[in-house]
């Protein structure tokens, strides 16, 4: 399945394409980056970039949708976001990565916010849940700011996450935010 084009007021979320596999590489190298992602240190290049190609080289299952996150205005990887299975466990997640230059400044809300509403409404999932590094405040923060619920704590990657959720009926019921 190749997601749609996805805009939001400074973004533009379309589907990842090999192009973007040098600067997803850079950006998952950055020290700033896979701090909370791998608990055993930084990934090793070569391996990284063979896992890279394979995640953009094959037919995902449904669902799953993953968009390179760019400029509205000008192309340029910033990161990515998406809605694909959590390892083994029945449940979706919403999950994303940016590079650090852009931290800060609302990217990350801004395109989670539309990727989840497209989840939502347009591929009917539910619930769609996600989890954090306990210590990563930042990704906690964006997760509530999007109206996951922290629901504890579940073992996913290899360590102990922070586990968040939100059921559809709760989302599409909910007074939207602008």
């Amino acid at each position: 399945m190749v997601p749609p084009l996805l805009f939001t007021q400074r973004l533009r979320l379309r589907p990842r394409s090999l192009d973007d596999l040098e600067a997803n590489l850079a950006m998952d190298m950055d020290p700033r980056v896979h701090r909370y992602i791998w608990p055993d240190g930084p990934p090793d290049r070569q391996e990284r970039l063979a896992q890279l190609r394979e995640q953009y080289g094959t037919d995902q299952p449904h669902p799953r949708a993953i968009w390179t996150v760019e400029w509205a205005d000008r192309p340029g990887f910033l990161g990515w976001c998406g809605v694909f299975p959590l390892e083994d466990s029945g449940l979706i997640e919403i999950g994303y990565r940016y590079i650090a230059a852009i931290w800060g400044q609302g990217v990350g809300t801004e395109a989670a916010r539309e990727v989840l509403d497209h989840g939502f409404r347009a591929m009917a999932i539910d619930p769609i849940v996600a989890v954090a590094h306990p210590d990563n405040r930042a990704s906690r923060r964006l997760l509530e700011k999007i109206g996951l619920e922290p629901a504890g704590t579940a073992f996913h990657y290899r360590q102990w996450l922070a586990f968040y959720r939100l059921n559809r009926r709760d989302y599409l019921s909910a007074p939207q935010k602008s």
